[in-house]
């Protein structure tokens, strides 16, 4: 189970979210940021391997964020020989020791000969500060106190990943 953790990890770090800079102490974005363009916007990158990134946006800041990639059984270390309840209490269980933290949810399922692994964070209600250190979310440049939809487009598709925004 140690190696799905390291897989895990890296992959998120790989689609690597945002650009975060300085923290708030008390978690809460600026007035100014409230009052820029609330426009809701979707944006969905996808990957040749079929890994989806669904970022929901208000105006350019990002408040939630739904990844799911998929990974064989062989990845994840797990034996084909065991019953699927088992699987699925082994996948459960070390998704949430990896991701035990406010705002986000981890989830994983059995489809067919692999598992299907879906990766929700809320930023409204996340600490950003746990998020950098779990590897969620990068730290950005000094200027920004939000997640920016424009810049984690750029980042996704630097990263090979192909983006739509609606």
């Amino acid at each position: 189970m140690k190696k799905l953790g390291m897989i895990l990890v890296a992959v998120t770090l790989l689609s690597g979210c945002a650009r975060l800079s300085d923290f708030n102490t008390d978690n809460s974005r600026t007035q100014k940021e409230q009052k820029e363009d609330q426009t809701p916007a979707t944006m969905t990158c996808t990957s040749d391997k079929n890994d989806t990134l669904t970022f929901e946006a208000k105006g350019d800041q990002i408040q939630n964020m739904t990844q799911v990639f998929t990974m064989s059984f062989a990845d994840l270390g797990i034996r084909e020989d065991l019953d699927a309840q088992s699987i699925q209490d082994k996948i459960n269980q070390s998704l949430q020791s990896l991701y035990d933290l406010k705002g986000v949810e981890a989830t994983g399922k059995i489809v067919e000969d692999h598992v299907e692994i879906t990766l929700r964070v809320n930023y409204e209600i996340a600490n950003d500060k746990e998020l950098v250190e779990a590897g969620l979310l990068q730290e950005g440049e000094r200027d920004s106190e939000h997640i920016s939809l424009k810049q984690t487009r750029k980042s996704q598709e630097a990263s090979g990943y192909t983006c739509t925004v609606e």
